[in-house]
């Protein structure tokens, strides 16, 4: 049963993360088939991620006093009636729309299957489980963004969008074999009305408020890393858009292969002292990244980065969901998404800046501070929990 849950959630969280990456794909087709501009089809991937960050918000309270099953479900039906509306759009307006439906989807089952990981496996093995779950991420763009964009060369950029509905429809009739949630959650009037109370006691404590903090600096530090490494490839070495595309392969590869290894060593040796070491090496090779020329040199840094990228990721979310006790768990990682979001947006943009005006070098050195700066605060702010020994094995 342990191996089904994991292998439903992994589908869930891959879902969502591969159709929200497979828009840089299609931009080139969007902008032409429907006469808008680049900057006015970005915002697509805006309308998404504020749709996601206010669906991990109510779908993460909510499902602390509904369950997080009930949330999997529906997020999936949503995601199907979505990008199947998508497909059908002739009209930016239209497709606007959609793809904002479909972010409210995403954002429910990227809040709700962390929450669910969390409750289903003990935290004495929690960090394999979730390591490996969250290869999700890695392979969203070495699997789903090629296959999309193969669809989309051949048949049109509506059949991308029909084949992540049908894939969301697959995972609906998948998360049926879900099984009943441990926790049992009772909802009630007065639980709801303690929502607020319980992100106010969030925000009193200082680990809590450190863990929002290295949420920010990890989705946002990686993120301004990878956003602009491929226009720094193309413009000091002339790459072209394919051969930086294998570097990417390259690095998701690496991160598929090695988050589930993370996961465990954290179980072995805790998730704090993972993480930390992860996020070491990885602020290490992010800085040293732009010093190197072209070659297995700079293809061996992006790799250790991609190393240290993927190690973290179990460790520090399984570490993560158990700052709060569980009947909190989906309010805090629900907090803990937004904050996520807010990284994100924020390095992007001042990862822009940098390197327009002092180049990718800038944008490194930020990221790689960013990075540092988590390593600093898991080390004088974060405790690793004891955990209960309840749950799956």
């Amino acid at each position: 049963m342990d191996l089904i849950v994991i292998a439903i959630l992994f589908f869930l969280l891959f879902l969502g993360l591969a159709d929200n990456q497979m828009i840089a794909a299609l931009l080139p087709a969007l902008v032409k088939s429907l006469h808008i501009d680049v900057s006015t089809a970005g915002l697509l991937v805006v309308a998404y991620s504020v749709a996601a960050a206010v669906a991990s918000f109510f779908s993460g309270t909510l499902s602390d006093h509904f369950g997080r099953r009930r949330f999997l479900l529906a997020g999936t039906a949503v995601f199907a009636g979505a990008s199947w509306a998508a497909a059908e759009s002739s009209t930016w307006n239209q497709l606007l729309l959609a793809r904002a439906l479909t972010g409210l989807a995403a954002g429910t089952l990227s809040t709700c299957s962390v929450t669910y990981a969390a409750d289903w496996f003990a935290y004495n093995v929690r960090g394999r489980a979730i390591g490996l779950i969250s290869t999700a991420y890695f392979a969203a763009p070495i699997l789903g963004v090629p296959i999309a964009a193969q669809i989309a060369d051949r048949f049109g950029w509506q059949r991308a969008f029909l084949f992540f509905g049908g894939l969301a429809a697959v995972c609906t009739l998948a998360s049926l074999r879900l099984p009943p949630e441990r926790l049992n959650p009772q909802p009630s009037s007065d639980k709801l009305r303690t929502a607020g109370r319980a992100f106010r006691s969030f925000l009193s404590r200082r680990d809590i408020v450190a863990a929002l903090v290295i949420s920010f600096l990890v989705s946002g530090g990686l993120v301004g890393f990878l956003t602009y490494i491929g226009e720094w490839l193309n413009t000091k070495y002339g790459l072209p858009t394919r051969t930086i595309g294998w570097v990417f392969m390259l690095g998701g590869c690496v991160a598929v292969a090695t988050a589930p290894l993370g996961g465990i060593l954290s179980d072995r040796f805790g998730k704090r002292a993972i993480s930390i070491v992860s996020n070491v090496l990885l602020a290490v090779a992010v800085a040293f990244v732009p010093f190197f020329p072209w070659g297995i040199a700079l293809l061996s840094v992006f790799g250790l980065a991609s190393l240290g990228a993927a190690f973290r990721q179990g460790p520090l979310t399984a570490l993560m969901t158990e700052m709060v006790p569980a009947a909190q768990r989906g309010s805090f990682i629900a907090l803990r998404n937004i904050a996520s979001q807010m990284g994100i947006g924020a390095t992007a943009y001042v990862g822009g800046v940098l390197f327009q005006k002092s180049g990718y070098g800038a944008v490194t050195t930020l990221c790689a501070v960013m990075t540092a700066v988590v390593v600093l605060l898991l080390a004088t702010h974060i405790v690793e929990p004891r955990g209960d020994e309840n749950g799956a094995a």
